[in-house]
């Protein structure tokens, strides 16, 4: 069964108050799963809230962290510890072998990122290894951006690979209801919104995604 994730992108503490308190006053979402995107300025030219501030703000969603960082490694002790259920690298940084040991240590499950200049083909010898596999639909760090339409055929090129592997295929970026049913179509599991959702009414956009995807 399809999820929708609503995404919390912040770069203040206002502004994660704010998406987390829409979250919550939402409800649809108690049972589900939130992402939190986390960046450094480093790996993407955008610098997020920082984990000090997630902690004074809990939320009863499960939490999955997309790290768009350089050093993914120095974040995955303290997120760990505010218990998150699921962290999300990028393939890009490498290293990843080491990465989803020091994840998979502390019995969280593992996702890689995939962005949309990298082939693929990148991911495949990590599949048996990981829980999700992330595909990037705009190029990370900055809400808003138009889906990149060649996206569709990295989900198909892995929804072809689900039956020997144990992984969901997640989606973030460009997502609305122009978009989702093509998504849903090619063998999405997750799909990570931001901008669409909390634009106006989060109950009422969400209720517009669900219309097009049972539609």
């Amino acid at each position: 069964m399809v999820q929708i994730l609503p995404t919390i992108f912040a770069k203040t503490e206002e502004d994660y108050k704010k998406q987390i308190h829409q979250v919550e006053l939402s409800g649809a979402f108690k049972d589900g799963w939130v992402q939190i995107d986390l960046m450094d300025n480093k790996f993407v030219p955008n610098l997020s809230i920082d984990l000090d501030i997630v902690a004074k703000y809990p939320i009863n969603s499960r939490k999955e962290a997309q790290l768009m960082v350089a050093e993914p490694q120095n974040w995955i002790d303290r997120l760990a510890i505010l218990g998150f259920v699921r962290i999300i690298f990028p393939i890009e940084i490498g290293n990843t072998d080491q990465l989803i040991e020091k994840i998979t240590v502390h019995q969280i499950q593992v996702g890689l990122s995939i962005n949309p200049d990298t082939d693929v083909d990148k991911l495949f010898e990590f599949l048996d290894k990981i829980n999700l596999v992330l595909v990037m639909g705009v190029h990370p760090g900055f809400q808003g951006q138009k889906f990149i339409p060649e996206t569709l055929d990295k989900i198909r090129k892995l929804a072809d690979l689900k039956s020997k592997y144990n992984f969901l295929i997640g989606e973030d970026g460009g997502i609305n209801p122009e978009t989702v049913k093509g998504l849903v179509e090619a063998g999405v599991d997750n799909l990570a919104v931001g901008s669409y959702l909390f634009k106006g009414d989060i109950n009422e956009n969400l209720e517009n995604l669900w219309g097009v995807i049972n539609g």
